[in-house]
């Protein structure tokens, strides 16, 4: 896709305009603590507004996504231009309060200019200005039943998880019975009890959540000791979450906004987690310190990979929809991804995740008749695994993927070229089968006689539309696996695949939105969305 030297020069200055727009909020005057405190105490009041207004699975689900996300540029910001240290104020402000508005709604404002512009600089859209309105005029987004599946389909499950999310009347009744209102600040007693019901409560979650081996070992301390550790945080800011909406259910002042944080000194957090956890207290600081925003010499700082956001020497911030919202394994594995002395032992830990693929189609089907092959074939790809039915003559090879779920644009344009490569390698299975390659029907013991089908299994996300292949689909694995253990057949299956009914339909499970502008400053930005019309579980079989 070409763009006009001067097309692009004004579009370059209007990044550089857009860049800087948040330069003039008054939270950059303050010293990072008060700063960071009155943007994420707001953040925590959106949350509590937009919870209370959820209508459906999906709507809280695409909530809970874009929460982080929309957090992320507004405290970068605040963590990149203010000075550091300073006191927490601990009292409502109305123009800070504005000002925090201001910069979070700019934040996720600021995303779809990221996205935009960045699809425009991998050249997977072309950007035109009418004059004060950045439109794209081609690319990828103008199909958009893919993007809408990969929305859709990481619901599935939530509901039985959200179901074990509530607490029984027992633990609200705890947390009930210690909760103390004075005007506009609530206080409650966190103990151990109450934390251990609390992760009883939440297990489905966090066995949701954690899929690779526990005994990956990292540096310091293994995914094991790390899961421990975050679920000792993450119940605790379950706990704090449900007695602010206790607290202003009844009546607190300002919803409880002043107290909306969970602020324990850096001691008393380690202590509590130690105690809480289980794990030893050299490996909970490790862990924490991996946690904490902007440590470890990260220069642009994720708040999804480290939520725990440290005010100054003495306080952290837990935000407790920071954690309720977090993808905690994707996001370690995205952290130790970016640490250089974690990398190379995730590197050397990462091929164990196609082992781990592998094993559950072969579990989850054991009782299916099937045969299963893998393995190297003279001078083709690797077999992944091959799904052979002897009765019907079918044979149906896995190309699979499982990276670091995508969240960011440029994630989603590189995971996208990753779907890609995946499809040209099944390409090449299809091509030496329609070739009678002989080392193929030997690896797979069957003949030309037999059909074969080729996909692309990815374990969380399947690329945007114009990478894919109308020879070759790509679906998530646990759909796959919940197909295939439900289906008649292989051949029914192949069906299935070959004609996209996996997808979701335009008009009946989502709508294209065209025409919705953010505007930051002097520019617009017009840009498609999609308006889901699912409110339950989607899950086609």
């Amino acid at each position: 896709m070409e763009t006009t030297d001067n097309e692009s020069c004004k579009l370059r200055k209007i990044e550089e305009e857009i860049d800087n727009y948040y330069k003039s909020n008054p939270l950059l005057e303050l010293p990072f603590a008060p700063a960071a405190w009155h943007l994420l105490a707001f953040a925590e009041d959106c949350m509590l507004v937009k919870t209370s207004r959820v209508d459906g699975i999906q709507e809280l689900h695409v909530l809970a996504s874009e929460f982080s996300c929309e957090l992320a540029h507004s405290i970068g910001w605040i963590f990149a231009d203010c000075e550091g240290g300073g006191q927490v104020p601990l009292a409502f402000d109305d123009s800070l309060y504005e000002a925090s508005k201001d910069l979070f709604q700019l934040g996720e404002k600021y995303e779809s200019f990221v996205f935009a512009y960045t699809s425009y600089s991998r050249n997977r859209i072309k950007l035109e200005v009418k004059e004060s309105t950045i439109q794209p005029t081609a690319g990828f987004l103008t199909s958009m039943e893919y993007e809408a599946y990969n929305i859709l389909i990481d619901s599935h499950g939530l509901e039985e998880v959200l179901s074990e999310m509530n607490p029984n009347i027992s633990l609200i009744n705890k947390i009930q019975r210690s909760l103390r209102i004075q005007g506009d600040r609530f206080h409650y007693k966190l103990n151990p009890t109450m934390v251990a019901n609390m992760i009883s409560r939440l297990k489905p979650a966090f066995d949701r959540m954690f899929l690779l081996p526990s005994e990956w070992q990292f540096s310091r301390y293994s995914l094991k000791d790390f899961r421990e550790v975050f679920e000792a945080i993450c119940a605790i800011a379950h706990i704090h979450w449900k007695a602010r909406n206790m607290a202003a259910a009844q009546g607190c002042g300002a919803m409880g906004h002043i107290d909306g944080i969970y602020l324990p000194t850096c001691e008393e957090l380690l202590r509590r987690v130690v105690r809480y956890s289980g794990v030893s207290k050299a490996k909970v600081q490790s862990i924490l310190d991996d946690l904490t925003y902007g440590n470890r010499g990260i220069k642009h700082p994720d708040p999804a990979l480290q939520p725990l956001i440290r005010l100054n020497p003495k306080y952290y911030a837990i935000v407790p929809n920071l954690w309720i919202c977090s993808a905690a394994e994707r996001n370690l594995t995205a952290l130790l991804n970016k640490l250089p002395s974690e990398r190379e032992i995730y590197a050397k830990l990462v091929d164990e995740k196609e082992d781990i693929m592998r094993q559950r189609f072969i579990t989850d089907l054991s009782n299916k008749g099937f045969r299963f092959i893998c393995g190297r074939v003279a001078d083709l790809p690797d077999v992944d695994l091959a799904i052979v039915s002897d009765s019907e003559k079918v044979c149906l090879l896995l190309e699979f993927k499982w990276f670091i779920a995508p969240t960011t644009a440029r994630e989603r344009i590189e995971k996208s070229e990753e779907i890609k490569k995946g499809i040209s390698q099944v390409l090449k299975f299809k091509a030496a089968f329609a070739e009678n390659y002989e080392p193929l029907f030997g690896k797979l013991n069957i003949d030309s006689s037999y059909q074969l089908g080729g996909i692309v299994v990815s374990q969380n996300w399947i690329g945007y539309a114009d990478v894919q292949s109308p020879q070759v689909p790509v679906i998530r694995s646990d759909h796959l696996i919940a197909k295939l253990r439900k289906a008649e057949s292989i051949q029914t299956t192949m069906e299935y695949l070959k004609g996209r009914k996996y997808l979701p339909k335009e008009g009946e499970h989502y709508n294209k939105v065209d025409g919705r502008i953010f505007t930051i400053g002097n520019w617009g930005l017009k840009l498609q969305e999609i308006d889901l019309l699912v409110r339950d579980t989607f899950f086609p079989s």
